[in-house]
């Protein structure tokens, strides 16, 4: 079998091909295959290369290092570093913000970081596949230059040549899809496929592959990654605690509460009341902090999640921190009340003539309703309750101790008191006697004397008192019950009925405007404030023991799996690059060039010797021209449509691809496509607009 194929010639000995010459005696010019062998361009696979190494490798590490110098210090619970992170599960970083009025803003930069570098990776991807036409053109003109019949099969069949086309070209995934489909159909509905298609094909679905598992992993990181507002240290910012009061402790400069265990009286306690001794300035400041007034050095909050447990804060916590962007979070001792009542009226034996209750020790109260002692005091003229409709006062020992006409509970000496909790009696007086209401909670039973019972167990507490300034928020740690002759002293102005009567107010007022709301809790929170409250003319302001200045930041929260998913597949991506440049940048292949003869000097047919007078008018390396005829249809085009003026060999070895294809604007110039016929069968298809038949 004959091979019709141009051997290259040594440049020093070319072998002019002529076509013919007109009568001016100018030949046409030829296309040569010269001996020299040229690479692949340096600049044209380098920048390529470099330019797909920093679109994913240098995404990737800068991602990486922008992750790990955000990391903040002094975030509690969170330790910055890479393996810390993985332990973790995820990367913690301080995105920053700005202030814009009272709308803070900040972005997710990571986010920003992996879209760019998912995006340039798409772009950058028919920069690889123009790498790997180089290859495969050098392949192609080599096993085209054999003339064994066993290297044929190295060659492309039409089909596969489209194919290649397609995969070279565009590398999108239908070009991927169609090779796949062609090359899985039955050997006998297909050619051989050679090495110089398998390769492209390989390597354009592992391009495919990595480009869309990259999208994958960004999209996975973008629907996993979040923001929060987080409270971090300010490094180096550790004040004074002993210069900040942000404590409260009780003032024993008033009364040392540490004598012994029993109350004969208890500190405080004065014949006619609690503190109305030689220290008539507590009652007074304590009543500012019970209307929580802003002119008192503290005031008491209820902690909902601590079982509506009272404690006292300071009140220069607010404006301390409000002064600067940075705040105070500290830790310091403060008093505390927990309250636990339960309304036992209904459980009590009632009068059901006069109904009334007349002993609740049915409910484990044999102490309700109040008796009043004749032996320490003239009965009064009316019935006790009704002289006395109101009482919260304290069982110690089961005893109730005395009362005096109008004023405060007595307990006679030698009376232990509890170490744990305290039980306290409610005898609340909720209405007019006489006059029936709907419209108490169903859980309540009142009888004739609008009179409520109720028992209660109180903690006085002492313990540390947490803030952070992120909510807002405190919290109650380290809690232990006061001593008992503290808890009697700080017992004291409750059950001298300084805060009944605003109790009782207080609890009406929300029990009976909302039906829905559990009157027991609204109990238990009312009766710890105020029985609190009531003690804050006899505190003072104490040291913290732990203060640090932090800050509050937009954080974002990167989980490490898409993290090092994304940054992984860069990594990959960009080795996968330098090897496609150093298989590449390997191939070479022969130069092709296009001569002329000079006129002939004498006037006769005939030329000089073409290593002596012969000029090379065009170079090109064969390389680059198969790198075209892979990645673009323009040669193609060219070679197929190409008009009489459009013949020129010159034009063929253009390294410009637009520069192959002659164009003018004529009518003859046009194609059409449709049905038409050829000879006597028809077909779609393309033709040039003179030659088109039209619609059969």
């Amino acid at each position: 079998m004959s091979h019709n194929i141009v051997q290259p010639l040594d440049e020093n000995n070319i072998e002019l091909l002529y076509g013919g010459r007109n009568a001016g005696h100018h030949p046409t010019p030829q296309v040569v295959a010269l001996t020299t062998r040229k690479r692949v361009p340096i600049l044209t696979g380098v920048l390529p290369t470099i330019l797909v190494v920093i679109s994913s490798a240098g995404l990737a590490i800068f991602l990486l290092i922008w992750l790990r110098v955000h990391q903040p210090l002094g975030l509690s619970g969170y330790e910055p570093g890479f393996l810390a992170a993985i332990r973790n599960g995820t990367f913690v970083v301080d995105e920053g913000y700005k202030e814009d009025g009272e709308v803070v803003q900040a972005s997710l930069s990571a986010l920003t970081f992996s879209s760019v570098a998912s995006h340039m990776v798409g772009l950058t991807s028919s920069f690889l596949m123009t790498l790997v036409a180089y290859r495969t053109a050098s392949q192609w003109l080599e096993t085209s230059r054999r003339v064994t019949e066993g290297v044929q099969d190295e060659n492309p069949t039409p089909v596969q040549y489209g194919l290649l086309l397609g995969l070279l070209g565009t590398s999108d995934i239908m070009s991927v899809y169609n090779a796949i489909r062609y090359a899985a159909r039955n050997q006998k509905r297909r050619s051989k496929l050679p090495s110089i298609f398998t390769e492209p094909l390989i390597i354009a679905s592992v391009v495919l592959v990595l480009n869309h598992a990259l999208g994958a992993s960004d999209l996975w990181l973008h629907t996993t990654a979040r923001s929060a507002i987080m409270t971090v240290a300010v490094p180096g910012g550790v004040p004074d605690s002993s210069a900040l009061k942000l404590g409260v402790a009780f003032n024993e400069s008033i009364c040392d509460p540490s004598v012994n265990g029993f109350i004969a009286p208890p500190c405080l306690q004065f014949t006619h009341g609690w503190a109305l001794g030689r220290f008539q300035w507590i009652m007074p400041n304590s009543w500012l902090v019970v209307n929580n007034s802003t002119s008192a050095p503290v005031r008491v909050i209820i902690l909902a999640d601590q079982n509506n447990t009272a404690v006292m804060v300071p009140t220069g916590v607010h404006s301390l921190n409000s002064r600067t962007s940075t705040s105070h979070a500290f830790t310091a001792p403060t008093l505390a009340v927990r309250s636990n009542c339960k309304i036992i009226t209904s459980a009590c034996f009632w009068d059901d003539y006069y109904s009334e209750v007349t002993d609740c020790t049915p409910a484990g109260a044999p102490y309700l309703p109040l008796k009043w002692d004749f032996s320490h005091e003239t009965p009064p003229a009316c019935n006790f309750t009704i002289c006395f409709p109101s009482k919260i006062f304290g069982v110690f020992d089961g005893k109730t101790g005395v009362f005096r006409h109008g004023g405060p509970q007595i307990f006679p000496s030698n009376v232990i008191l509890p170490s744990g909790p305290v039980t306290l009696g409610l005898q609340l007086q909720v209405g007019i006697p006489g006059v029936e209401r709907t419209s108490y909670p169903s859980q309540w039973a009142v009888d004739h004397a609008s009179h409520l019972y109720g028992t209660c167990q109180v903690e006085y507490l002492s313990g540390a008192l947490t803030f952070d300034p992120l909510g807002n928020a405190y919290k109650l740690v380290d809690e232990a019950h006061a001593p008992p002759n503290l808890t009697a002293t700080l017992l004291g102005p409750l059950i001298s009925q300084y805060g009944t009567d605003r109790f009782i107010s207080d609890i009406i007022g929300l029990v009976t405007g909302d039906l829905s709301i559990d009157p027991t809790l609204v109990i238990n929170a009312h009766l710890a404030r105020i029985a609190l409250g009531l003690l804050g003319g006899a505190v003072q302001l104490v040291a913290a023991t732990q203060v640090s200045l932090v800050r509050q930041g937009v954080f974002g929260i990167y989980p490490v799996a898409p993290v090092l998913c994304v940054s992984g597949i860069l990594y990959v991506y960009a080795l996968f690059a330098m090897y496609i440049f150093f298989s590449s940048v390997s191939s070479k292949s022969y130069t092709v060039s296009t001569t002329t003869s000079p006129k002939e000097e004498s006037g006769m047919e005939g030329h000089s010797p073409p290593h002596t007078s012969s000029k090379a008018t065009k170079e090109e390396t064969a390389l680059i021209l198969g790198q075209l005829w892979l990645t673009d249809p323009l040669p193609l085009v060219a070679a197929v449509f190409s008009r009489d003026d459009g013949k020129d060999p010159q034009r063929s070895i253009e390294d410009d691809s637009l520069d192959m294809v002659y164009d003018v604007d004529e009518r003859t110039g046009r194609l059409a496509i449709g049905v038409t016929t050829l000879g006597e069968k028809t077909r779609f298809g393309l033709e040039r607009r003179e030659e088109f038949s039209g619609i059969v």
